[in-house]
């Protein structure tokens, strides 16, 4: 003969037996924090309870060096003309002495790149682009920004692209 299995009582309610899970978890837990707060009570070491205040940010990532938290922009210029032709170097030489080198005197980088983009006609292009590398400190953000929406609308006008791309990253530690 097989073994019979003793009837189960299923007449106990779900919230009668989450009731008695939740009380079970008070115990424990409140077991677990009698018994870490006695032994903390034992082994608390005395120290100073100054906090570490870095003055600048930058002071923890470079320290020594007297890098300087900043702002970093990245504009990403499409070369490709509407008739297909590509924007010329003296196009982009004066564009750069009369929009972008008066707004940011002070210095920039510019790079040559490759890139594709999904365009405004659902068509995949590629192009030769132009990236664009600023830094200005974070207390210039607003001339900074102002500056910057001004070349990419020049841009756009002038050689009558879709868009220019921008990226900005904060705070990036900066040392001269």
């Amino acid at each position: 003969m097989g073994a019979e299995s003793l009837p189960r009582n299923t007449s106990y309610s779900r919230q009668w037996v989450l009731g008695i899970v939740a009380i079970a978890m008070a115990i424990l837990i409140s077991g677990g924090i009698v018994g870490s707060s006695q032994a903390q009570d034992v082994a608390t070491p005395i120290v100073d309870a100054t906090p570490d205040v870095v003055a600048n940010v930058c002071d923890s990532t470079a320290p020594g060096v007297g890098a300087e938290p900043w702002v970093r922009t990245e504009l990403y210029f499409g070369t490709t003309l509407p008739d297909g032709s590509a924007i010329t170097a003296d196009q982009w030489a004066d564009f750069l002495d009369e929009e972008i080198t008066p707004r940011f005197p002070a210095g920039l980088t510019v790079l040559e790149g490759y890139g594709q983009f999904l365009n405004s006609e659902g068509v995949i292009a590629e192009e030769a682009s132009i990236v664009l590398i600023l830094f200005y400190p974070g207390d210039a953000i607003d001339d900074s920004s102002a500056g910057i929406e001004e070349i990419r609308d020049a841009y756009e006008t002038q050689f009558e692209q879709e868009s220019v791309l921008r990226v900005d990253e904060e705070p990036v530690c900066v040392s001269f």
